[in-house]
């Protein structure tokens, strides 16, 4: 599938009714596999289920092409020995679809750098609009980083010794079950 998307470091404040126009909050850890393999994979909470997506993603910058598969959520257990050796993120995706577009606001935890926010669509005849117009928020508060690799999530992505204290003591739009699902999960990679 084509994946055709725009991606901002946001330094401003968000506000919770920025939050609670989202129609979900995912918890999510994302574990790069080393080279040669270059799958992603993306362990989701929602507050309603837990999703393992496996991506391979080719090309660089706006453009790309992505092919995902939903696998088991057991994967875990058959491996957690070498995700716990990977390279991971974890965030909070805030996710704001809209027409032909899909905006996400990701609260990056691990590395703690903040909010990066992305639009992105399919349809290459789609101009992506600017993320203060698509959030009405301060237009200067926002760097696009769409074409620097320093801000890929691999690029970003670092070992996890200790989830101790790896989420904040409250995030919006959370259910206390997403949660503990979430660090239960974690702890059959971690310990």
């Amino acid at each position: 599938m084509l994946e055709i998307e725009r991606k901002f470091l946001y330094s401003g404040n968000m506000n919770n009714s920025t939050f609670e126009k989202a129609e979900v909050c995912l918890l999510i850890i994302q574990w790069y596999l080393s080279p040669p393999d270059t799958r992603r994979l993306r362990l989701a909470v929602s507050p309603e289920s837990s999703r393992m997506i496996e991506t391979v993603k080719t090309g660089f910058g706006m453009v790309r092409e992505e092919s995902e598969r939903e696998i088991s959520v057991e994967i875990l257990h058959e491996m957690a020995y070498r995700l716990k050796c990977e390279k991971a993120v974890v965030k909070a995706r805030y996710v704001y679809p809209r027409k032909s577009f899909e905006g996400v606001i990701d609260r990056y935890f691990v590395p703690d750098i903040g909010f990066v926010v992305e639009i992105e669509t399919s349809q290459m005849q789609n101009v992506i609009p600017d993320p203060w117009v698509f959030w009405d928020l301060p237009a200067g508060y926002f760097m696009e980083v769409t074409e620097n690799p320093i801000y890929t999530a691999r690029s970003l992505a670092v070992k996890i010794s200790d989830t101790t204290g790896l989420l904040p003591s409250s995030i919006p739009l959370v259910e206390p079950f997403q949660r503990q699902e979430f660090e239960r999960s974690l702890s059959i990679v971690y310990g």
